[in-house]
């Protein structure tokens, strides 16, 4: 597809977002697979994720693909969960075309290092856990001060040092 193409392609989906399902937006089918709805997703990801565009010149193409793009990230995050999934089948047949509610609720972290902010600590956090799982112990507690460090005082940093520490009185 030529460059003024496929500007025009990205016009006439930005044009017609609100006018879509999830379904329709991602080309799938209401019955369609955790894996089919992934797939599909990825499959038109390759095409409008903005960091293909981020150097681009056109600062309006830039703010559609990002306008599609986070429309599609809203529709797989809402088709794969499954009690959104659910929820919003059953609003679609009443003209609902997306689940707002759902797709943006907070969401608490699903796993602990999400809830350290600073890379590098969380870096370290992860290496702590990796070093845990394999039993050195002593590389582990190491990491979790550096991580430590970079944050101050943080609960869940806290409470794997803590939780080091009762191992090391048991041995």
């Amino acid at each position: 597809m030529d460059e003024a193409a496929f500007k025009a392609r990205i016009e006439q989906i930005f044009v017609d977002l609100d006018r879509y399902s999830y379904y329709e937006l991602l080309n799938l089918d209401p019955s369609a697979s955790p894996d089919d709805i992934r797939a599909a997703f990825h499959r038109m990801a390759l095409g409008v994720h903005p960091d293909r565009f981020h150097t681009s010149p056109d600062d309006e193409l830039r703010r559609k693909v990002y306008a599609i793009y986070k429309r599609m990230t809203e529709a797989y995050r809402v088709l794969m969960d499954s009690l959104s999934r659910r929820s919003y089948d059953q609003a679609l047949p009443g003209g609902q075309l997306r689940l707002v509610v759902q797709a943006e609720r907070k969401r608490g972290p699903r796993r602990t290092e999400e809830t350290i902010d600073h890379p590098q600590a969380r870096k370290f956090f992860q290496l702590a856990q990796a070093a845990e799982r394999r039993g050195d112990f002593k590389t582990a507690k190491l990491n979790y001060k550096f991580a430590m460090d970079l944050v101050g005082e943080h609960p869940a940093i806290q409470a794997r040092l803590a939780a080091l520490a009762e191992k090391a009185e048991k041995s």
